[in-house]
């Protein structure tokens, strides 16, 4: 097997590879967020997602999830996005999920509804007192969302 598809198919475990500076795209992605000192590290789909997403920053750095987006905005680890699913869930809900979710705000729509689930904001596909609460205190958040995708 050539070096290349030794990378992909190498069954060294991931601190090997971090070790011997041997990174997937996803990964190297992964640790400049936590070195530019990101709370949550953005969702990032694929490889091939990683791939494309470093060749449009090349042409702009405006494409990353910006920095505040993936910033706690209390103690309980929730981030701008996870507002704007809430206010989603309570005023949109649609079957399909847009993808400013994973684009704009870097979260998988997924994995983040069952965490907002598992902590209590959300119960199915309505919001609890607890969700209610919180997009109560987070206007600002709603409004500069619907301000960018007028």
């Amino acid at each position: 097997m050539g070096k290349f598809l030794d990378f992909f198919f190498s069954k060294r475990s991931r601190e090997d590879r971090i070790r011997d500076g041997v990174l997937s795209l996803r990964e190297k992605l992964e640790q400049d967020y936590r070195e530019d000192g990101y709370d949550k590290i953005p969702y990032i789909a694929s490889e091939g997602d990683a791939h494309d997403l470093l060749k449009q920053i090349k042409l702009s750095n405006t494409l990353l999830p910006h920095k505040s987006y993936m910033t706690f905005i209390n103690d309980n680890e929730l981030v701008f996005g996870h507002v704007v699913m809430l206010w989603w869930i309570k005023n949109v809900n649609r079957k399909r999920t847009p993808k400013f979710f994973s684009q704009e705000y870097g979260l998988n729509y997924k994995e983040e509804f069952e965490w907002l689930k598992k902590n209590g904001y959300v119960d199915e596909n309505t919001l609890t007192s607890k969700g209610e609460e919180l997009l109560t205190c987070h206007p600002d958040i709603i409004e500069h969302h619907q301000e960018k995708f007028r």
